[in-house]
């Protein structure tokens, strides 16, 4: 199956909440992004910052997982 690449960037993010529109410098989402998932609208900015970094960890390494598979 052939991928579209920029699609594929935005799926995790779009899954992840309703935010159609992508942080297109490093792909990662920002604290304004975050807080408009649901559940996430009080989080701090220090614990958004280590949700953000998780997440985006977590999609390399499934990133990764993929391209090897």
């Amino acid at each position: 199956m052939k991928s579209d690449k920029k699609n594929d960037k935005s799926k995790l993010q779009n899954s992840v909440c309703s935010k159609k529109e992508v942080n297109e410098s490093n792909g990662k989402l920002t604290l304004a992004e975050l807080r408009k998932c649901e559940g996430f609208a009080d989080v701090s900015d220090a614990d958004g910052e280590e949700i953000i970094e998780s997440l985006y960890k977590l999609s390399l390494i499934a990133f990764n997982y993929k391209v090897t598979k």
